[in-house]
């Protein structure tokens, strides 16, 4: 879709009823950017505040996300099979008997799929070449703009 629309062939009320719905689409893609980054900042949080230091505390064995002391035979932590951090029983969410990720790679994935970002990861190493395009929105959009 490189090409301009002609917006000349529609009416005024068929070019005013497209515009509304254009502006709320923009409106809503802006609330769901706002969304989107609330939840990744919350992602980030989590991270930084479950983070190990790479002082004295980092030696000691204790879980990577709520630094908790874990054990030589029992309660030793296991280590996640998203970040390879050693995480104890309780920072962990099994996702069926035998996988369970880290808190925050589970919040993490779970944001990918909430998000859809795990379709365009998908379709930008299918389709290397192609980029970020514009919407069919945005380019009416900037017709009609061009028009005024």
């Amino acid at each position: 879709m490189s090409e301009d629309f002609d917006l000349s062939l529609l009416k005024g009320l068929e070019q005013g009823v497209i515009l509304d719905v254009l502006y709320r689409d923009q409106i809503l893609r802006k609330v769901d950017e706002e969304r989107i980054r609330k939840m990744k900042t919350q992602l980030q949080q989590r991270q930084w505040k479950g983070a190990k230091s790479a002082s004295s505390e980092y030696q000691k064995k204790s879980c990577a996300r709520c630094q908790k002391s874990l054990g030589v035979l029992f309660s030793r932590g296991a280590v996640c099979s998203g970040c390879s951090h050693q995480v104890c029983t309780g920072c962990r969410v099994k996702l069926n008997p035998y996988h369970w990720k880290c808190t925050f790679c589970y919040a993490h994935e779970e944001i990918k799929v909430k998000t859809g970002e795990w379709f365009f990861e998908k379709r930008a190493r299918k389709f290397p070449a192609e980029g970020r395009h514009e919407t069919a929105g945005a380019k009416l959009l900037k017709t009609y703009q061009k028009l005024r």
